[in-house]
Formats: C-alpha cells, sequence, structure tokens
C-alpha cells in the first residue's frame, strides 16, 4: 500500500469525499498533502494522500482549522483576446485554467464570447444554465457555475446573450453584478473575450486587472491585436499588466520573433509594456484533444503543448500584482458603466 500511487477516483473511493471537496482541500491545504507524482501521462496521489485527505476534513468539520485567509481579497480577473477569431484563444484559456488549478489557484473560466460560445464544448462539460438564463431571471450566478476538468469552475456564455447586454443597461449591470460576487471565492478568474474590437470585448478589457494577448505568426493576427491596443490606448483604459502568448508556432525563434514584434510596436508607438510569458508549439495532440470533447493538457499531460502551457502558468503566478486586487475589478466595471449612463442622462436633458 505504501508504494502505490493512487488515481482521483481511488482517492474519492477511499475518503468517501467528493471530488469538488478533495479539490478544494488541495488548494487551501496543499502544505499538509505529499505532493503528486507523474507517471506517464497522469498525475497520480501517493497513498499517504488518503489519510492526509481524511485528517484535513475532520480538522475542517470539528473546527480545528478553518481556510485559510487569502493574501488577496478579491480574486485576479485576467481577459484573455486577440483581436481576431481563430487563434486558439478559448482553447489556452480553458488549458491554462486548467494548469493553473493544478498549481494550487481556485480557478475560474468565463466565457465571455457570448455570440460563438464554446468554452464548455472544449470542456467536455453539459452546463444546466448560461448568461442568458441569468439575464431571464431563471438562475442566479452560482448556478451557472458548472463543475470543470481538474476542479475548475466554468460559466458558459450562449448565442444572443451579447445583443441582449448591449441593449439594456440593466442587463449589462446585472451580468456584471453577478460576476463581481464569485471574485471573492475564486484566486484567479480567466475571462475568455470573443474577437473584434465591439464593446463587450472593451467592457471586459476595462473591467480586467490584467490583459493577455493570444497572438500567432499570421500577419492579420498582429495587426488586429495591435489594432486592439491601440483602441485600449485611445478610450483612456486605466494602465494594467499586458502580456503576450505566442501560439501555433513551429520554432522557439518564430515564437521570438512574433513576440519582439508585437511588443516593440506597442512600445514604439504606444508607449506600453506588452512583456511576453511564452509560447505553444504546434501540436497534434491539440486537434485530438478537441476531437474528443477533452482539454489537450488533460489529454496528453506530458505533451509539448501542455508542457508549454504549465510553463505559461507558472510564469503568469510569478507576476502577481496584489495592489490590483484589494479592490473588485467587477465593482469597479459597474461604478463605471453607473457613471457613464448618469452622464449620457446628463447630456439627453440638457440637449
Amino acid at each position: 500500500m505504501a508504494s502505490r500511487l493512487l488515481s482521483i477516483d481511488e482517492i474519492i473511493q477511499a475518503t468517501g469525499l467528493e471530488e469538488s471537496v478533495l479539490r478544494f482541500y488541495e488548494s487551501e491545504y496543499s502544505e499538509k498533502l505529499p505532493q503528486k507524482i507523474l507517471r506517464g501521462d497522469s498525475l497520480l496521489f501517493p497513498s499517504q494522500s488518503v489519510q492526509a485527505f481524511q485528517k484535513i476534513h475532520s480538522e475542517v468539520v470539528s473546527g480545528k482549522t478553518s481556510k485559510k485567509q487569502k493574501t488577496q481579497t478579491f480574486g485576479r480577473v485576467i481577459a484573455i483576446t486577440s483581436g481576431k477569431g481563430g487563434v486558439g484563444k478559448s482553447n489556452i484559456t480553458l488549458n491554462l485554467a486548467i494548469e493553473l488549478q493544478r498549481l494550487g489557484k481556485l480557478c475560474l473560466v468565463l466565457d465571455a464570447d457570448m455570440g460563438l460560445a464554446n468554452i464548455h464544448l472544449l470542456a467536455g462539460v453539459s452546463p444546466k444554465y448560461d448568461l442568458r438564463d441569468l439575464l431571464l431571471g431563471k438562475a442566479c450566478m452560482s448556478d451557472l457555475i458548472a463543475p470543470g476538468p481538474e476542479g475548475i469552475g466554468v460559466i458558459a456564455g450562449g448565442s444572443g446573450v451579447l445583443a441582449m447586454a448591449d441593449s439594456k443597461y440593466e442587463d449589462r449591470r446585472e451580468i456584471i453584478s453577478s460576476l463581481a460576487e464569485v471574485e471573492e471565492e475564486a484566486d484567479i478568474i480567466l475571462v475568455d473575450t470573443g474577437a473584434g474590437l465591439g464593446s463587450g470585448v472593451r467592457d471586459f478589457l476595462v473591467s480586467a486587472d490584467e490583459v493577455l494577448f493570444v497572438l500567432t505568426p499570421d500577419i492579420t493576427s498582429l495587426t488586429d491585436a495591435y489594432g486592439l491596443l491601440k483602441v485600449m490606448q485611445q478610450e483612456d483604459m486605466p494602465p494594467r499588466p499586458l502580456y503576450s502568448v505566442v501560439n501555433m508556432v513551429h520554432t522557439l525563434k518564430q515564437a521570438a520573433e512574433v513576440a519582439v514584434r508585437f511588443s516593440s510596436c506597442a512600445e514604439n508607438f504606444l508607449g506600453l509594456d506588452v512583456k511576453n510569458i511564452g509560447y505553444i508549439l504546434r501540436d497534434s495532440s491539440i486537434g485530438a484533444a478537441i476531437a474528443r470533447r477533452s482539454p489537450y493538457t488533460v489529454y496528453k499531460p506530458m505533451a509539448r503543448a501542455s508542457c508549454n502551457t504549465r510553463n505559461i502558468a507558472r510564469d503568469l503566478l510569478k507576476k502577481e500584482h496584489p495592489e490590483l486586487t484589494t479592490t473588485s475589478a467587477f465593482s469597479r466595471f459597474r461604478k463605471m458603466i453607473s457613471t457613464q449612463q448618469k452622464t449620457i442622462k446628463t447630456r439627453i436633458k440638457t440637449a
């Protein structure tokens, strides 16, 4: 027994605890658990983990230990964007969330590509509710969070949500107010924005604490991402950390060239600092994982794309900015919307 390595399903059976509870304990009490071991394509638990999980559960139930106080009051809200579609943005968002969760962060993915929502398909989950149900009053935000791979949470978008949100101030406020509630529960919220320069995309870029641009070697990817960056500057969005990830590259040299070109343009013409935090090489396992409705970091944890994504997650955790999360990102955005609405009403009255 001492030399055995156990899967999550075996841990569930041995402890009698649900997976969501085990993942929570992993995140909150990682220092009390043996380190997981990689065997082949799977991360497995040492047999001592059973007793460790049971001890943690006993202490929590008895009140001898409590949830650790987070050093950050609110979770990091990171908007992942691109300027154009077809660059692998949604896939990167999902798999980056999984790797961040594996590194001990409670992670939530918001599918804000509300016209062509597909995060739930890539994750292999079938959520009961999406943002349309929130706007229609059929569900609250807690109902929308569907359990995803490795314990991440997934909030699905829905076709037509963007039009509904843009048509009424009340609808936009409802979405943002509801999202503000989850910031106190998650460590990191990754927002998969839509493609293009629409108001729905800009809204989430304004609200986010940090913005990550997904690039590819395609020249249109660079020009569209630069165009979005320029719009951000022209609209006087508050300064925030900006990152880039280069996807679908054949070589490290190609990745470096794309990253340098984008950061140089941002600095020379816009005066903005965009830091590159990694790249993802072309990998056939990504297409195979999509066909199976499985994240590639779950389907092939040791594939080169998975390793690249793991490195990006590690680099992202090194760049924490506690000063940005002392207030709620979505609450700040809600106040901004309210201010805009008051300004519009004032203009109408004085016209």
